[in-house]
């Protein structure tokens, strides 16, 4: 994608109108700019680029992270803003959600989101988006007003980083929590996980800022031991070895790698020499041709991968791979504590970067016991066309959509990739269920849309509820005493969707 582009340059001309929006304003008002960002890793690294950005700039700000941006919230955020009279700014939701914004915050606000434009249900409705640009383009910066994927090409905190830097170009130097942010929704979808659209522009300016160097490597976590790393890849089924540890401990063993190091510990794979990851790479090349009956061309594809380092971070730390470091913000936001989470992408390397990693300790201990929960019970339920499940007491509402992420991405049989997966969970104090769906690419493909499968089912129900998300992943909150109805809905329109 040439940044000479038309449609890149037209998103940069509107950037600009942006930017003069945003300074026009802040400079009649006297209170905090308002940061609105979402708790994933996504949203915790567009709210620390924009907080350093507005730091840099002397602009007061206060940074508020919230589950997801619904009607009564917004309602709150109106209150508050015209009490207190901010600017406010919105990142990794609000697209989804603009018309209500529009119409309930008399305040004036910035939206920095990549999510698909409110009634709107797929990218294709260009004459529809192009409309919603023209008329909110000032206030509303979104992706898919200048023909760019935002499910694949450009996340909110790319969103953000664009932004910061046509403030100030000395903020080129964001771009690195940018590609972290990016990561963490998972838009790392070229070959051998590579960056495309936007997002390759971001890496650029990393590179060009000696922030990031680019690798080949082997598709396995590098701060794992070894064993481990390989018994529990998300993305590589290995029969016999996959879940594991002990066998993968003696397949390493036989192969001649000297896996432990001088105190006794396992090696990590960033550990490893290049002979040994070329040896490594080999024989899983050969067990998994042997065992699973793969082409070894499909298992290179799955077992190379572009690894993106932070240069300035400590190897071996949580910080070094940025696959590392977004899952780190992913555990601080699902924890409740996104405050630390955002510090660190803000550059806190202390109190914060020790408190982050006890709570990815602790989310961690959180999937793998869901997973035991559900895997070891009959938790998952069929309908005709989706399938469904409860968390009940075992799966809090601030990591429904991680498991069922989890569980659609899974390599065993145990869901079914043909059917969306919908997980929801008891929110505390509240007759409302959070529900997250995911959907496997290869359903995708066919032409399933869950934020607009969603948005319908919501519709049929009679809820006057927002919802919506991407294609492949989408959410919303129905109250308990309709999941039933929701989900027969959601069926229906399922139904209609695939061919």
């Amino acid at each position: 994608m040439p940044p000479n582009s038309s449609r890149f340059k037209n998103y940069i001309s509107d950037l600009n109108e942006a930017k003069e929006y945003f300074l026009s304003n802040i400079s009649e008002l006297q209170s905090p700019v308002k940061i609105y960002t979402h708790i994933d890793a996504d949203g915790l690294s567009a709210g620390a680029i924009l907080g350093k950005t507005l730091f840099r700039e002397n602009i007061p700000f206060q940074i508020r992270v919230l589950k997801q941006l619904e009607l009564d919230k917004i309602l709150k955020i109106s209150i508050e803003s015209k009490l207190n009279n901010n600017f406010i700014i919105f990142s990794d939701f609000g697209s989804g959600q603009y018309l209500e914004l529009e119409k309930k915050i008399d305040n004036p606000f910035l939206i920095l989101d990549h999510h698909l434009p409110q009634s709107i249900r797929n990218k294709d409705q260009k004459k529809e988006i192009q409309e919603i640009h023209n008329k909110t383009y000032k206030w509303h910066n979104n992706p898919y007003f200048y023909e760019y994927n935002g499910s694949s090409e450009i996340s909110a905190s790319g969103m953000c980083y664009f932004f910061s830097k046509c403030l100030n170009e000395e903020n080129i130097d964001l771009s690195k929590i940018a590609l972290i942010g990016a990561n963490g929704d998972v838009q790392n979808q070229g070959k051998n996980k590579s960056f495309t659209g936007l997002n390759s522009v971001i890496v650029k300016d990393a590179i060009e800022c000696d922030l990031i160097e680019i690798i080949d490597d082997i598709n396995l976590s590098t701060i794992k031991p070894l064993n481990q790393a390989i018994a529990y890849s998300s993305d590589l089924n290995l029969p016999g070895l996959s879940k594991d540890a002990n066998k993968t401990l003696k397949f390493l063993k036989r192969l001649g790698i000297l896996i432990e190091k001088v105190d006794g510990t396992i090696k990590t794979l960033s550990n490893l020499n290049q002979e040994e990851k070329q040896k490594l790479t080999s024989a899983l090349i050969e067990y998994a041709s042997i065992k699973s009956n793969i082409e070894p061309s499909e298992i290179i594809n799955k077992l190379i991968i572009k690894r993106y380092l932070l240069k300035n971070e400590i190897m071996d730390s949580d910080l070094h791979d940025i696959n590392e470091f977004s899952s780190l913000l992913n555990a601080c936001g699902r924890t409740s504590n996104a405050s630390i989470g955002i510090a660190i992408a803000m550059g806190d390397r202390k109190k914060a970067y020790t408190q982050a990693r006890e709570k990815l300790k602790d989310y961690k201990k959180m999937l793998i016991n869901a997973l035991s929960w559900i895997k070891e019970g009959d938790i998952i339920k069929e309908s005709e066309y989706i399938q469904y499940y409860f968390g009940e007491d075992k799966i809090p509402e601030n990591i429904i959509g991680t498991i069922t992420s989890m569980l659609i991405y899974d390599d065993s049989e145990f869901i079914k990739k043909n059917k969306p997966l919908f997980g929801y969970a008891k929110r505390i104090e509240e007759e409302m269920y959070k529900i997250s769906a995911r959907a496997h690419k290869s359903i995708i493909d066919k032409g399933v849309n869950l934020s607009e499968a969603i948005r319908e089912a919501l519709k049929l129900s009679d809820l006057e509820v927002l919802g919506g998300g991407h294609p492949p992943a989408a959410g919303t909150k129905v109250p308990t005493d309709k999941i039933k109805k929701f989900l027969e809905n959601c069926n229906k329109v399922i139904g209609t969707q695939l061919p």
